[in-house]
């Protein structure tokens, strides 16, 4: 299976910023998040791996290769400004490229990064939009994905939940609903989808807050956006909070029904998110 994923990276700071690609403070964790999203998944997901073995009685143990069936053929291109990036230390290789797009507005990398997703799916099976600090730890993520699709149809667009790990008290998921809803919203309708899975069902419905940071397509999903977008000349007649929402689920809401686990189903189906989002708000009942 030949995956693509686009990552729109950006670091600048600027003085009294939230953002964390524009706090000097974050800086190391931005770094690290970064590797995460590139080195990382490209190890997690290809190819290699290893096996502690031993050559026999009395010889030594050493590490041998391994390869598993659910590897997939991962690509990563990364977006940046290397006016504004911190890529310098992240080497490039085969597997992964660090493209300068040439955009003087940093806000437009986004959506250009997921532009570029959907103008290369020809080539793959499966691309994805991320941004750049997203870790997939489940090596089956992109079987499920495609199973998923397999078991429903193209026209639903199934999104991981975003989470952070609360250190010694567990995952939080980022993107909740608001309590009661949000009717005004065109693709707040409530609708679910159960699949059965071996170890039980897994449900899935249509969020109110689409936005997970990224979003994942089949080759025939990633084509028919793209031809979408294409006859628009991308240009859309509505916006999201902010370019990284726009650039992940708000390229999907036209087309598809975006779906995700519902919560208590959410590690079936997450990413994880390598910051402290977690740390802006206070407990219920605290």
């Amino acid at each position: 299976m030949r995956v693509l994923l686009t990552i729109p990276h950006v670091f600048a700071p600027k003085e009294g910023s939230l953002y964390s690609s524009q706090t000097e403070a974050k800086r190391e964790l931005k770094t690290k998040a970064l590797r995460h999203a590139t080195l990382y998944n490209l190890a997690k997901h290809q190819r290699a791996s290893w096996i502690h073995a031993s050559l026999g009685n009395a010889k030594p143990v050493i590490t041998r290769g391994l390869s598993s069936k659910y590897f997939v053929d991962l690509h990563i291109q990364v977006y940046t400004s290397l006016s504004a990036s911190l890529t310098g230390d992240i080497n490039s290789k085969e597997e992964l490229e660090i493209i300068d797009p040439g955009i003087s507005d940093f806000t437009a990398i986004p959506s250009f990064a997921a532009r570029r997703a959907l103008e290369q799916a020809a080539d793959y099976d499966l691309v994805g939009y991320m941004e750049d600090d997203i870790l997939i730890e489940d090596r089956e993520f992109f079987h499920k994905l495609a199973w998923l699709v397999h078991r429903s149809s193209v026209h639903y667009a199934f999104l991981p939940h975003r989470c952070e790990n609360i250190p010694e008290r567990g995952d939080v998921i980022l993107s909740g609903d608001p309590d009661g809803g949000r009717p005004d919203l065109f693709w707040g309708t409530g609708e679910k989808l159960t699949f059965n899975w071996p170890t039980g069902q897994r449900h899935f419905y249509r969020a109110t807050n689409p936005h997970s940071g990224c979003f994942f397509l089949t080759q025939e999903q990633a084509l028919i956006l793209r031809n979408h977008w294409q006859s628009r000349r991308w240009i859309a007649d509505y916006q999201l909070s902010g370019p990284l929402e726009q650039a992940a689920s708000g390229m999907l809401l036209p087309i598809f029904k975006v779906m995700k686990p519902v919560p208590t189903d959410y590690r079936f189906f997450m990413v994880m998110h390598m910051d402290e989002l977690w740390k802006r708000h206070p407990f219920e009942n605290s």
